[in-house]
């Protein structure tokens, strides 16, 4: 397993198509943050093809409307991944996560999550 540490949270290649990636706690990400995570993972894709992706992000961790615009402006879910896993345990995140995953990125399958065993799981099954 591969990880790698970036200023706004981590990236752990558990497999050749499954990717774990966490926000660090506390943070607001912006719309810088959410452009080096989309190119890190465009960049893999590219060379491994398209991934299923464990997304984690701690109660504490906001995402501004610029990096929201960007996420959606990008539309790098359709393109690079396979299926998508979001892990929150806060409701206000999973209420804004999950009307953003469902209405606005249409066209891979996500599902959302408490804990991450129960992500990977589901991915397994995907």
């Amino acid at each position: 397993m591969e990880t790698r540490t970036l200023r706004f949270g981590t990236i752990k290649i558990i497999s050749k198509n499954l990717i774990h990636f966490c926000y660090n706690k506390g943070i607001e990400v912006g719309k810088n943050e959410m452009r080096e995570i989309i190119q890190i993972l465009v960049d893999y894709v590219a060379v491994n093809g398209k991934i299923k992706l464990v997304l984690e992000i701690p109660p504490t961790t906001v995402t501004n409307l610029e990096a929201m615009t960007y996420l959606n402006e990008n539309k790098y879910k359709n393109e690079n991944t396979i299926a998508v896993a979001l892990v929150t345990k806060a409701i206000a995140q999973r209420l804004n996560s999950k009307y953003y995953h469902t209405r606005v990125e249409v066209g891979v399958p996500t599902q959302f999550f408490k804990s991450v065993k129960e992500a990977f799981d589901w991915l397994g099954e995907v």
